[in-house]
């Protein structure tokens, strides 16, 4: 089940990255840039959640307050490629 879950949060992670990439208007150096930004922005979430103590689990006041920010900084890093992508591919 575990492994279910990580190859559909990594599909919600590169899905949008590969769509950035495919786009046939941008010169290929801009699409490979927006591309990579797309699919590393998780990683920046992801590694908040991580680099602070407290997000991590190990918060010894409101462990409740501190999980659910964690929940939320997860649920916000799956979707944040996509809205990259709707952000970056937007007609200006």
């Amino acid at each position: 089940m575990r492994v279910l879950l990580v190859l559909i949060a990594f599909g919600m992670i590169a899905v949008p990255a590969l769509l950035m990439l495919a786009r046939e208007e941008l010169p290929r150096a801009q699409r490979i840039g927006r591309a990579l930004l797309v699919f590393l922005a998780p990683a920046v979430a992801l590694g908040l959640i991580h680099g602070v103590p407290d997000l991590d689990g190990r918060a010894l006041n409101n462990p409740n307050a501190w999980t659910m920010l964690r929940l939320v900084l997860t649920a916000l890093a799956l979707i944040l490629p996509w809205c990259l992508y709707v952000w970056l591919t937007a007609r200006r």
